[in-house]
Formats: structure tokens, C-alpha cells, sequence
């Protein structure tokens, strides 16, 4: 466990680092790639389900179509190629103002409440799902996972608010700061611990891969958030 919790540290702080000093496409297109990667796996997985046990150790408990995860990967993968084949516009310098930090507060609000407003219907009581038919339990999953995903787009457009700010001595100043902060605290990870959750916890009784995709989905806007925030930089 401490080993696992020292990797993490050190992987969060390569990213952070990263984004500090200069290296926003190539940490860019590694948060992206993971994200693709992890989407294609969990397709893999539903391609062969009696072989999942074995792979990763990831028995899947229900089965669901495929193709979802793999066009997830696909477009995550498509957002790296414009970091490295495409023309870069750095955005119009705006002053660095009180509003670029409420709207780096107001993001982060924002992404704390989908997750756990969210996880209210994903994992409901004890009492509900005794009472509560299958059809119900499917419902509220999907109310939960509207909500993430509306949630997480918000909170994707208010992180690019923040980073507009600069000076003329630090341009990319707000920006550097969002991304460091976004890559430390490893934001981008969300969609894909939601998915996990929604797939692996037999013990809450919530199983529902059909809606594990759409939940993935969430890391699109936060990889478009990445990507454009990165194609603004004037360095890196």
C-alpha cells in the first residue's frame, strides 16, 4: 500500500512539474493516451468476457457491447494528434484577474459536487434497493450518470475560464497554474474510477455496463478541456 501511495505521489508530481515548466504537449498527450488506452481495454475486456478474470484481474459480472470504449479511445486519441501535427493559435493575452481564480474555485465546486451528488443515485441504501425493482435501481443509476457527465462538461469549461489569465511577463500563467493543478491532482482520472466502480461492485448490487460507457464519456470534455488549454499556451 505505502508503495502504491509513494507511485502515486511521484506520478502526480511528474505531471504538475511538467505542465510548470514547459512540457504542456507532451504531458498533454500522455494524459490523453492514458485515458484512450484505458478506454480500449475496458473494450477489449467486453469483447472476450470469459477471458476478463484473467485479465487484470477484472471479471466482468454482466456483459454489454464493445464499441462504445473503443470509440471513446478513438476520439481521445484523435485530440493528440492536433498537440503534434497541428498549427498552434495562442490565445489573446488577458490580464490575470480575482475572476480567473473564482472560476478555478468555482470549477473545482463543480467537480466535487457531480462526483459525490452523483454517487447518491449510483449507490443507493441498503432499504432502497430491497424495496426498489430492478427498473428503478436503472433509473436512478442513469440520473446519476446525467448529472456526472453534465457535471464534469461544466466544470471542463470552467477550468478553461481560469486559464485564460496571464501578465506580460508570464502569458501562460493561469495557465501552467490550471494544468499543473488539474495534472497533481489527477482530475483526468474521474470518468475512468466512476467506470470502475459502476463495473466492479457487485457488493452494492449496481452493476450497469450499459451506463459505465456513457460515464466514460466524461472524459471527453475534460480531454477537449486539456487539449485547447494546451493549444492556447504560447510555451510549451
Amino acid at each position: 500500500m505505502i508503495v502504491r501511495i509513494v507511485i502515486a505521489v511521484f506520478t502526480s508530481l511528474v505531471g504538475g512539474l511538467a505542465y510548470i515548466t514547459g512540457l504542456a504537449r507532451l504531458m498533454t498527450a500522455f494524459l490523453l493516451g492514458f485515458s484512450a488506452l484505458c478506454a480500449i481495454a475496458l473494450g477489449v475486456l467486453f469483447i472476450f468476457p470469459e477471458k476478463s478474470a484473467g485479465f487484470l484481474f477484472l471479471p466482468l459480472h454482466q456483459t454489454a457491447p464493445a464499441w462504445p470504449f473503443f470509440a471513446i479511445g478513438l476520439v481521445l486519441l484523435l485530440f493528440v494528434l492536433p498537440l503534434f501535427f497541428g498549427s498552434f493559435h495562442p490565445a489573446p493575452q488577458v490580464e490575470v484577474s480575482a475572476g480567473h481564480f473564482k472560476s478555478l474555485v468555482a470549477a473545482i465546486a463543480c467537480y466535487l459536487t457531480s462526483i459525490f451528488g452523483s454517487s447518491v443515485y449510483w449507490f443507493p441504501s441498503d432499504a432502497l434497493r430491497r424495496s426498489a425493482d430492478a427498473d428503478t435501481l436503472a433509473a436512478e443509476v442513469l440520473i446519476g450518470t446525467c448529472l456526472f457527465v453534465a457535471g464534469m462538461t461544466l466544470s471542463a469549461f470552467l477550468f478553461y475560464r481560469a486559464t485564460r489569465g496571464g501578465s506580460e511577463r508570464h502569458p501562460d500563467l493561469m495557465r501552467r497554474f490550471v494544468l499543473a493543478l488539474f495534472a497533481f491532482l489527477q482530475l483526468d482520472k474521474a470518468p475512468l474510477l466512476v467506470t470502475y466502480l459502476l463495473l466492479y461492485s457487485p457488493e452494492t448490487g449496481v452493476i450497469f455496463p450499459h451506463l459505465a460507457a456513457l460515464t466514460l464519456a466524461a472524459a471527453i470534455p475534460l480531454g477537449l478541456f486539456l487539449l485547447r488549454a494546451t493549444l492556447d499556451c504560447r510555451q510549451g
